[in-house]
């Protein structure tokens, strides 16, 4: 039928045959069979072929009558591969160095230099955080932040650089907590697993079918991670019914699904079970020296205070006096009224100080015998600064239904606040972040007046304005009696209200203190027995083994503390799960039959049975999933790397979509290369930086942008450029184009690894609200990799160039053009302010000549030197308007965006 087709339907014969070839390919089902490296093919321009890479290329472009593209010049090629393997632009020197460099060796030798640069790491462990989803902030409506995931990132960057072989890489990212000899390495490998989005919320939620159903989108984001990440499947598709294009029936998704079923979100400490059990047994150790030296200390300061007794019992007379004292020299007790405390959980009294650990010690005090009305809440506090939400001193009614409090960074912060029950009497101050040393202590005091008035004071000094809050109950509360007194909690009930540090003396009033009664009481200080007066009220003996024993106790406290300081990483927290189900219809209350754990029964090389019982052990179930995806016979595994790569180097992948090899993903465009890449990938001990080699080394990449002169117009054969007859331009991702401007302008902080910069302030109620900076600070001008990827704090330069969310898995990224992006260029304060700099460096560096300064502006940022009509241009725009606008206009051209 088909031949007997008018000619004038020629062109739609085309496209029929195209879509049955692509259909036949799918139905073939060729990524499920074994991976074959056939040999290379015949080409005419041997010459040409450097690389086996070249002889798959050639081949077809030969076959379609094109072909390639001349060798691009020197400079382009230094400056194309220093941006693609390390994402920066090469110096003049290292542009210099190349250029004069006539050795045979050259390019090979500065493909060396370059995979070898730490920097190499931060820009391709940029791609991987892309396919990873990772996030460094929960999602949803609360957003909070994750402190400890950057460990994460620093893993793969790290692996990177030291070319880990990518099976062992994988491996680590699924299962490499299970070992007995797993290393925080391997267990921030798993922060893999959890990098996506948590509904906080929804799993705190009361209802238990919420919790199920938001705890299998939770599933579904980790299985979705790992079938497109590594073997470049949508096996999410199956969770509902069997995949509707794919041969992946909803039993093999459960079958995952039972896999994964014992991963949960949240931090984890990074020690091994060995590292955790030595540490306990030094801190049970340790405790007991801590202990013994405390009673010492406590019988020794006892005789002293029994004899400085009638010295203190005069209160100064210039000083408010107090309804409630705590000066804890010994106890919790109340030296000015009954309101005597008690230690709960692990609070101590130790030299006259509360201490507290912010985990669950605190002081509860006896009931208020009267009503408490108009009232100052008074402290000196010694605390380390990165905490948040913990209480000082608070005065709670109906076991914290009801209080007021003097409150640490609850919703912004190291920033004191007034807390108060639903924030009610609460107000967010603009007022500095505490940053006095965390070895002083700090004096904090608010005042209630009758008429609704608080006032906020820190040593001395109102802290803010004073504010009469509005809303509904926001009134000044009466305490009636009965109702307590807290240290160390911001009220009973509530999450993340435990203070770590120490208190010196706390206070009550009865009334709302003047500011000049709060300065006063600031200035007189804590009124406590010093440890010079308890030193003078001992004998000489003792006094020698007082000191002796303080000093043996701060050494101790000194160990315990580093013993506690545990380091923690955002990953894979488990918990043996019960046998997954297969739920019909993705419905949580429609379980079918019990599956265990196991790969996709389509790959035909492996066993996907993996012959464990529904209720195997967690670790082991991940174990051999990881060994199934990571072995050398699984044909999705090396191919799926070997495309992504390709991809980051080209700009397309052999297959367009990276992470969808199925039916519903393109057609490989030449799929004996990417056979023998696989091939080639696994036989180099799946070393990356191999891969890297074979491909920039081949004459396939050092092509120019220009299309060959020929006979035959390539863009009438393959306009999208698929068979690679040039090499493809491309605009920079945003991140490189931040991190080469600051590199241009001289800014750029090479600090390598660590937690990430943060360039905005955090307000919490409730969730987390994010406050976007825009400062010119020597922190914030890191590579952009360590920029703390937030979802509700996205930088708008960095968004108007297409930097994905973060959350979301991003396989390729957009390539957009927009006036954003224009606008943004322009006038965003971050490009002017290295505009300016950028003029200050040349101006510094290349002399008096304007000539000079215009050609090593040119250098830096372009890597060439100006033509003659440039050159004459940009002078006379410098001369004018500032050598600050001519670098802005060079920031600002497609030639610095692009690689070429």
């Amino acid at each position: 039928m088909i031949h007997v087709i008018r000619m004038r339907h020629t062109r739609w014969l085309v496209v029929c045959n195209l879509v049955l070839t692509t259909a036949a390919l799918a139905d073939d089902r060729w990524v499920f069979q074994p991976v074959r490296s056939s040999a290379l093919p015949d080409v005419r321009n041997r010459v040409w072929a450097r690389q086996p890479i070249d002889s798959f290329i050639l081949a077809r472009l030969e076959k379609s009558g094109l072909a390639p593209a001349a060798e691009a010049d020197r400079r382009t090629l230094i400056r194309r591969l220093s941006l693609d393997l390390i994402g920066l632009p090469p110096t003049p020197a290292e542009i210099e160095t190349f250029c004069s460099d006539r050795s045979a060796d050259a390019y090979e030798r500065l493909v060396a230099r370059l995979l070898a640069s730490p920097q190499y790491g931060e820009r391709w462990g940029r791609h991987w955080l892309d396919v990873a989803r990772f996030s460094e902030s929960q999602g949803f409506e609360r957003d909070k932040i994750r402190e400890h995931a950057w460990r994460y990132r620093d893993y793969v960057i790290r692996s990177l650089n030291d070319d880990k072989p990518y099976d062992r890489f994988v491996i680590e990212q699924l299962a490499g907590d299970v070992p007995p000899d797993a290393s925080a390495e391997t267990v921030a490998a798993t922060g893999f697993l959890v990098a996506g989005p948590y509904d906080e919320a929804g799993n705190s939620s009361a209802s238990a079918l919420l919790r199920a159903r938001i705890r299998e989108e939770e599933l579904e984001d980790i299985i979705s991670a790992v079938g497109q990440t590594f073997l470049g499947l949508t096996v999410n598709c199956a969770r509902c019914h069997d995949h509707k294009f794919d041969p992946v029936p909803m039993r093999d998704y459960y079958r995952l699904h039972s896999v994964f079923a014992g991963i949960k979100h949240g931090d984890r400490n990074l020690l091994t079970e060995k590292e955790q059990i030595r540490r306990r047994e030094q801190q049970v150790e340790i405790d007991r020296a801590i202990a013994d030296r405390e009673r010492s200390i406590a019988e020794l300061e006892r005789t002293a205070r029994t004899k400085l007794a009638p010295q203190s019992a005069a209160w100064p007379a210039d000083l408010a006096r107090p309804m409630a004292r705590w000066s804890f020299d010994g106890d919790a007790g109340d030296s000015a009224g009954d309101l005597h405390g008690t230690l709960r959980g692990q609070a101590k009294i130790r030299n006259g100080r509360l201490i507290l650990n912010g985990a669950n010690a605190f002081v509860e005090t006896s009931p208020l015998k009267s009503p408490l009305r108009a009232k100052t809440l008074e402290a000196w506090v010694m605390l380390p600064r990165n905490q948040r939400g913990g209480g000082v001193i608070s005065v709670e009614a109906d076991r914290g239904a009801v209080f007021d409090a003097i409150v640490y960074a609850e919703r912004q912060a190291r920033k004191w606040i007034a807390g108060s029950d639903f924030f009610r009497r609460t107000r967010d101050l603009d007022a500095p972040e505490e940053n006095s040393p965390e070895d002083q202590l700090v004096h904090l005091a608010i005042t209630y007046s009758e008429n609704g008035r608080i006032q906020v004071f820190r040593n001395g000094k109102p802290y803010g304005a004073a504010y009469t809050p509005s809303g509904p109950d926001a009134t000044l509360r009466t305490f009636p009696a009965g109702s307590i007194v807290l240290f160390g909690l911001r009220h009973h009930g509530g999450g993340n209200g435990y203070l770590a540090g120490e208190i010196e003396e706390a206070r009550l009033y009865d009334q709302a203190l003047t500011g000049d009664e709060i300065a006063v009481s600031f200035r007189a200080g804590p009124i406590a027995i010093s440890r010079p007066q308890i030193e003078s009220a001992l004998s000489n003996r003792d006094r020698q083994r007082y000191v002796e024993l303080l000093r043996e106790l701060a050494e101790l406290q000194q160990r315990r503390a580093k013993l506690l300081d545990v380091p923690q990483v955002y990953a894979a927290n488990v918990k043996q799960p019960e046998p997954s189900a297969v739920l019909l219809r993705g419905d949580v209350e429609k379980k079918g039959e019990i599956v265990s754990a196991g790969g996709l029964s389509a790959v035909a090389s492996l066993p996907a049975d993996f012959e464990l019982k529904p209720d195997a052990p967690e670790g082991e179930r991940r174990r051999r999933f990881a060994a199934w995806v990571a072995s050398p016979r699984n044909p999705l595994t090396a191919r799926v790397i070997v495309n992504r790569v390709w991809h980051y180097h080209f700009g397309r992948g052999i297959v367009g979509t990276p992470n969808d090899f199925g039916i519903n993903g393109e057609a490989p465009s030449h799929p004996e290369l990417l056979d023998w890449l696989a091939a080639d990938f696994v036989a180099h001990g799946w070393s990356l930086k191999h891969l890297h080699r074979r491909i920039v080394l081949s004459s396939t990449y050092r092509q120019s942008v220009i299309k060959a002169e020929a006979r035959t117009d390539p863009q009438s054969v393959d306009a999208d450029n698929r068979l690679l007859w040039r090499f493809p331009l491309r605009r920079l991702e945003a991140e490189t184009v931040r991190d080469s401007m600051l590199a241009v302008a001289g800014n750029l902080r090479n600090a390598l690894g660590g937690p990430g910069y943060r360039p905005f302030t955090v307000t919490v109620f409730n969730s987390s609200f994010y406050n976007l900076l825009d400062e010119d600070r020597p922190e914030f001008y890191r590579r952009t990799v360590y920029r703390t990827g937030v979802q509700s704090a996205k930088q708008p330069l960095l968004e108007a160039f297409d930097c994905p969310e973060p959350s979301v898995k991003t396989p390729r990224r957009n390539a957009t053009t927009t006036p954003l992006q224009a606008l943004g260029l322009m006038n965003n304060s971050f490009v002017q302010r290295q505009a300016r700099d950028f003029a200050s460096r040349i101006d510094f560096a290349a002399g008096p000549r304007i000539d000079a300064k215009i050609n090593y502006a040119f250098e830096l940022a372009l890597g060439r030197p100006p033509n003659q009509a440039e050159l004459s241009r940009f002078v006379a725009l410098a001369q004018e308007h500032g050598l600050a606008t001519a670098c802005w206009v060079l920031l600002n051209s497609s030639e610095f965006l692009y690689m070429r």
